[in-house]
């Protein structure tokens, strides 16, 4: 039996006018100043968080679905190699994933083969090394995010409070600012 080659999932259309519209930015010209001037930010499909139209954004997650399923039947070889399907509840594979269907989508519509084959010789290896402690932790079943504990100490009112009084410091290197501005109101 021959293995099925499949073809790369098609972004939607909302997704292609995003891709157009930051080609014309990227080019510049008139098309370009059009859409500076109507002041807006564009969308960027590899980045979830600039995306704010709902519907472009529901696209986005059904396209990389779309992509994770295509990369797990068609570049993961060995299990271990695999995306879990638990992806959408990690930030780093989302981001990653996200990156890395947008290269391939670009690398696919280049007019010469050496984008593609960048993308398999430099980001498809690098995703698969970056994320591969993340993906083996959900082999079997969803793992929560392990580093909770950590981010919670780091995120508390006393390291925020910590954090702001040295950047404060760094601003301001007057010995016992604080201290001076309190003996002053009494």
């Amino acid at each position: 039996m021959v293995a099925q080659l499949e073809p790369f999932p098609d972004p939607s259309e909302r997704m292609l006018a995003a891709y157009v519209n930051l080609a014309y930015l990227a080019r510049g010209g008139t098309d370009a100043e059009a859409i500076m001037a109507n002041g807006e930010i564009l969308p960027r499909p590899w980045d979830l968080t600039t995306i704010a139209d709902p519907h472009l954004r529901s696209d986005t997650w059904q396209w990389l679905d779309a992509f994770v399923i295509w990369l797990n039947t068609q570049h993961a070889w060995y299990s271990a190699d695999h995306t879990p399907p638990c992806w959408p509840e990690h930030p780093g594979l989302v981001r990653e994933l996200s990156t890395l269907a947008a290269l391939r989508y670009q690398a696919g519509e280049a007019l010469s083969p050496i984008p593609l084959e960048e993308w398999h010789r430099y980001a498809l290896p690098s995703y698969l090394d970056r994320t591969a402690d993340e993906r083996r932790a959900c082999d079997e079943k969803h793992q929560p995010w392990p580093g909770r504990a950590a981010h919670t100490r780091h995120t508390s009112d006393d390291a925020a409070a910590r954090r702001l009084r040295l950047f404060r410091d760094d601003v301001d290197p007057t010995p016992d600012a604080e201290q001076t501005v309190t003996l002053l109101a009494l």
